[in-house]
C-alpha cells in the first residue's frame, strides 16, 4: 500500500500568505445549518454564533490582511451518504477549504456502520479537491452525552473519520475531545447544548466546535 503524502491545505495558506480574499465553506448536517429557515443557526441563537462563524472571526483576527468569507452548506438529519450525494452544490461555490462535518446522523437519525462512513467521507474528500480544487478538512461529530448515550458505534464512526482523514491527507478535527473536555466528560454537557440529552450545540458549545476547528486548521497555515 503507498504512503499517503499529507496535502495540508495548500490553497488557503498560499491566499493567507499573499492577504488574499479566503472562501470557507461548512459542508455539513443540522449543527452547519444556517440560513434554510429563517430563525435556525445550528443551534446557536444567531449566524454569528454557529461554528463557522467563530472560526472566521478567529481566522480573521490571525490574518487581518485576508478577507475572510464563509458559506454555510448544512442540512439536517443528513449523513455522509447523503452529503456525498449532493457534494457537486459545492462546484459552483469556488471554496479555497470546504470542512466536511458529518457523522451525528451516521449514528443515530439515519444510521450508517463506520466502514459505510469512511466510504462516503473518503469520496466527499476526493471530489472536493479533484473536482473543485479546494483544500478539505475532516471534522468527526461531538457526539451525544456519554452519560446517556444514545448514538451506536459513535467510537468507531469517530475512528473511521480519524482514519480518512488521514488517508486523505486532510486535516482531522477532533470535535469529540474539545467536547469532552469542556463538558468534564458530560457532566456539563447541558452547559454547551440545548439539553442534557442533545447533541446540538448552543452559544457556548459552538464557541468550542469553532475554537477546535480553528486550532486543528492554524497547524497548518501560515
Amino acid at each position: 500500500m503507498s504512503e499517503v503524502t499529507f496535502r495540508g491545505l495548500p490553497r488557503t495558506s498560499e491566499k493567507l500568505r499573499n492577504g488574499e480574499k479566503v472562501r470557507i465553506v461548512s459542508f455539513g448536517d443540522s449543527i452547519s445549518e444556517v440560513g434554510r429557515t429563517p430563525t435556525y443557526f445550528g443551534g446557536a441563537t444567531s449566524a454569528a454564533n454557529n461554528w463557522a462563524s467563530v472560526v472566521r472571526d478567529l481566522l480573521a483576527n490571525a490574518y487581518p490582511n485576508s478577507e475572510i468569507e464563509i458559506i454555510y452548506c448544512g442540512i439536517g438529519g443528513q449523513n455522509s451518504y447523503e452529503g456525498l450525494g449532493r457534494r457537486d452544490v459545492l462546484s459552483p461555490l469556488d471554496a479555497d477549504l470546504v470542512i466536511v462535518a458529518f457523522g451525528a446522523n451516521d449514528c443515530g437519525w439515519h444510521h450508517l456502520e463506520p466502514w459505510q462512513t469512511a466510504i462516503a467521507l473518503q469520496s466527499i474528500s476526493e471530489g472536493i479537491r479533484v473536482c473543485f480544487g479546494a483544500d478539505v478538512a475532516i471534522a468527526c461529530t461531538g457526539g451525544d452525552n456519554p452519560l446517556n448515550s444514545s448514538f451506536q458505534h459513535l467510537d468507531e464512526t469517530i475512528a473511521a473519520t480519524r482514519q480518512t482523514a488521514a488517508n486523505e491527507g486532510a486535516p482531522f478535527i477532533d470535535i469529540r475531545s474539545a467536547i469532552l473536555q469542556k463538558t468534564n466528560d458530560g457532566l456539563k454537557w447541558g452547559e454547551y447544548h440545548y439539553n442534557d440529552n442533545d447533541c446540538h450545540p448552543n452559544d457556548r458549545g459552538h464557541q468550542v466546535w469553532g475554537e477546535a476547528v480553528y486550532t486543528a486548521l492554524k497547524l497548518y497555515l501560515p
